[in-house]
C-alpha cells in the first residue's frame, strides 16, 4: 500500500492551498446549527425523523457493542426509501447512483461520539451504516437504515470554519497543517472526482493501517488492531463539512475505506496518511 503522508509548510504554500480549499477559516465558526442527536444499536438507529434545511451538527452515540457510523444519503425524486432498501438487500454492497453521498459523522468503537457539520438541503433522506459485518455485508444491508425527512425551509448560505483544513483527491489526503495534540476541527473538501470519505483510526501499538485494512475485510470481522475515533463519512465530489476528532499522543492513520468497485477499498488504492502525535 501507498502511503499518503503529505503537509504543505511554507506560508506561500499554505495560503494558496488555503484559498483553493473555500471559505473555511482557523477561527471558531459563529453560525448556529441545528443539533440532530442520533443513536446506533445492532443493526438500528435511532433519532429524528425530521430536520430542518441547512447547517446541521449531525451527532452520533455508538450505543452498539460494535463499531458504527452514520452515512447521510439524500434520495433523487421519485426514488423512496424502501426503493433503497431493496437495492440494498439485493446487492448488499453498491450503492445506487441515484443515492448521493451527503457525508455524516464517521465511525466510532462502541460508546463512542462521532460528530459532523453538513449543509443538507431539502428532500428525502435515508442514513445508514456502511460499516461491514458478516459474510461481507455492511451493516445497513443488514437492516440498519432509518428514513429522515430534511423540511424545506429558507436556510442561510453554506458556510463552514474549522482549525484544520483538509482536501480529499485520488488517492490522497492534503492537510495543509501539521497535525498536533487536542480536540480539533477539520474543514474537509472533496476535490476528487469520485466519492470519498475519511475515517480516523488511533492505531494500537505495533499496529499498521495495513492491520487495519486486514481486520476490517475479514468474514467474521473481529477488534480493530486501533480504535476508530470519527472523522467523515462519504461526501460527493464537490461537498464539503466539519467534524471533530480528539487527538492524544500516538500513532494515527486517516483512510478512506470508500469503494468504488467491489475488489478493494480506496485504502488499499494507497488513500492512507499515516501521522504521529507528539
Amino acid at each position: 500500500m501507498r502511503k499518503s503522508h503529505r503537509f504543505a509548510l511554507v506560508c506561500v504554500c499554505l495560503c494558496s492551498v488555503v484559498a483553493a480549499f473555500g471559505p473555511a477559516s482557523a477561527s471558531t465558526s459563529s453560525r448556529q446549527s441545528h443539533v440532530a442527536t442520533f443513536s446506533a444499536w445492532e443493526h438500528r438507529f435511532t433519532g429524528p425523523d425530521r430536520l430542518p434545511a441547512g447547517h446541521t451538527t449531525v451527532r452520533l452515540h455508538n450505543r452498539g457493542k460494535e463499531p458504527h457510523q452514520l452515512q447521510l444519503l439524500k434520495l433523487e425524486d421519485g426514488k423512496s426509501p424502501a426503493d433503497l432498501a431493496v437495492a440494498l438487500n439485493s446487492d448488499g454492497v453498491a450503492l445506487p447512483s441515484w443515492a448521493k453521498h451527503m457525508g455524516g459523522p464517521n465511525g466510532v468503537d462502541a460508546g463512542g461520539v462521532s460528530e459532523a457539520t453538513l449543509y443538507l438541503e431539502p428532500g428525502s433522506y435515508v442514513i445508514i451504516c456502511s460499516v461491514p459485518g458478516k459474510q461481507h455485508k455492511s451493516h445497513a444491508a443488514l437492516g440498519m437504515q432509518k428514513a429522515m425527512r430534511v423540511m424545506d425551509t429558507s436556510p442561510a448560505p453554506a458556510e463552514f470554519q474549522g482549525n484544520f483544513h483538509m482536501a480529499m483527491f485520488e488517492y490522497e489526503f492534503v492537510v495543509v497543517q501539521p497535525l498536533r495534540k487536542g480536540r480539533h476541527t477539520f474543514y474537509v473538501i472533496n476535490r476528487g472526482t469520485q466519492i470519498h470519505q475519511a475515517s480516523f483510526v488511533r492505531l494500537n501499538p505495533g499496529a499498521s493501517a495495513e492491520d487495519v485494512l486486514t481486520a476490517l475485510h475479514q468474514d467474521k470481522p473481529g477488534r480493530l488492531p486501533g480504535t476508530l475515533i470519527g472523522g467523515m463519512s462519504g461526501l460527493e465530489p464537490g461537498r464539503e463539512g466539519t467534524f471533530t476528532a480528539e487527538l492524544t499522543p500516538g500513532r494515527y492513520a486517516i483512510m478512506c475505506l470508500f469503494s468504488t468497485d467491489r475488489s478493494e477499498s480506496h485504502a488499499a488504492k494507497g488513500m492512507v496518511m499515516n501521522f504521529t502525535v507528539q
